[in-house]
C-alpha cells in the first residue's frame, strides 16, 4: 500500500479544521481523543518538513556565500 504524498498546506489545512472542531460547543469525547492524536501526527510531519526546508536552505545559502 502507497502512501499519499505529504502536503504541507493540506497538513496545515486540516490541523487548522481540527482546531476549529474543538472549538464548537459540544463535542464528542472518542472523536476528540481520534482528532487531537491525528493533530499531533500532522504537527510532527510539519515540524519534520520545515526542518528539512530549513536544512536546504542553509545548504543552499552555504553553498553560494561560498563563490
Amino acid at each position: 500500500m502507497t502512501e499519499k504524498k505529504f502536503s504541507f498546506g493540506e497538513a496545515y489545512k486540516e490541523i487548522e479544521e481540527i482546531g476549529e472542531w474543538f472549538q464548537k460547543d459540544t463535542i464528542d469525547l472518542d472523536e476528540a481523543i481520534k482528532k487531537y492524536e491525528r493533530g499531533l501526527i500532522l504537527i510532527a510531519k510539519c515540524k519534520e518538513r520545515l526542518k528539512e526546508t530549513e536544512n536546504k536552505l542553509k545548504e543552499i545559502q552555504t553553498k553560494y556565500s561560498e563563490e
